[in-house]
């Protein structure tokens, strides 16, 4: 892991890499909060949620309860609480931004992909999904001091894959990899699914809201933008953007759209 000045592109300071690497490379992304950088490192089993010092790299905490996922840590107060919410190998787990304290963690894995999916948070309850399991949702509870999770629903009929999911107004856009890339909306506030999508629409897709917006980058280079309402997702326009397969999450900013293929970063802007 490598800081640089963004004025001048110069490396303020490196973080060798571990001696084992992820099984299946590195997904996850840094989290930036309050001075520090937040991130899974190791591999199989080795390794640690770890917080470095934005201006220096010195590590600040560690948390090694359990080995990395794929997913990318998010951060959110609970209760008052300034905490880290990530998926681990075999949980989902809550510990202290400043401390890297474990506050709560929960039983979850996906056995054959392992967790890759991120977190959605929605006040004080979180999302989690992965490959054959359901998306359900969860509440965080404090009483005394002491950290719990209450189930709140569970829908079996939309697990994901590798596609993280969205919050726009009250309801959770997705792609689900059943029926070969079938994208969904549900509600919220009861998981209930109120729209799914023809099949075969893509194996992968990078979603961003934009301002109530859905930008959506498919795996094969194609670029949609569209709304999603009750009754289902209404796709404005369809653009090719690349040559080449086209896997990781695009930058939204104002007009402006910055897709990676295999081998090039490209702007698009957009009126």
């Amino acid at each position: 892991m490598t800081a640089f000045t963004a004025a001048t592109g110069k490396q303020v300071w490196q973080i060798p890499a571990p001696p084992d690497a992820p099984l299946y490379g590195t997904a996850v992304s840094p989290l930036v909060e309050q001075g520090l950088v937040i991130v899974h490192v190791g591999g199989h089993d080795l390794g640690a949620l770890t917080a470095f010092d934005t201006d220096t790299g010195r590590v600040v905490w560690s948390w090694n309860g359990d080995g990395p996922s794929y997913a990318s840590p998010l951060v959110t107060d609970l209760h008052g609480t300034r905490q880290v919410i990530t998926l681990s190998q075999e949980h989902v787990v809550g510990v202290s931004v400043s401390t890297g304290e474990l506050l709560w963690q929960r039983p979850f894995s996906t056995g054959f992909t392992q967790n890759v999916i991120d977190p959605v948070i929605v006040d004080d309850m979180v999302i989690v999904a992965g490959f054959q399991e359901p998306t359900s949702a969860f509440r965080v509870v404090t009483d005394q001091g002491r950290w719990t999770t209450e189930d709140v629903w569970a829908n079996g009929d939309v697990p994901l894959y590798m596609t993280n999911s969205v919050v726009i107004d009250e309801l959770l856009f997705g792609l689900s990899h059943r029926n070969s890339g079938q994208y969904f909306l549900l509600d919220v506030s009861t998981g209930r699914t109120m729209w799914n999508s023809a099949g075969r629409q893509a194996e992968n897709a990078a979603i961003v809201n934009a301002g109530g917006t859905l930008v959506i980058l498919e795996d094969d280079a194609e670029l949609v933008v569209g709304q999603a309402t009750m009754a289902g997702f209404e796709e404005t326009r369809r653009y090719e953007v690349a040559d080449t397969a086209t896997w990781a999450q695009p930058a939204v900013s104002g007009n402006r759209v910055f897709v990676k293929d295999r081998s090039t970063v490209t702007l698009w802007t957009l009126d």
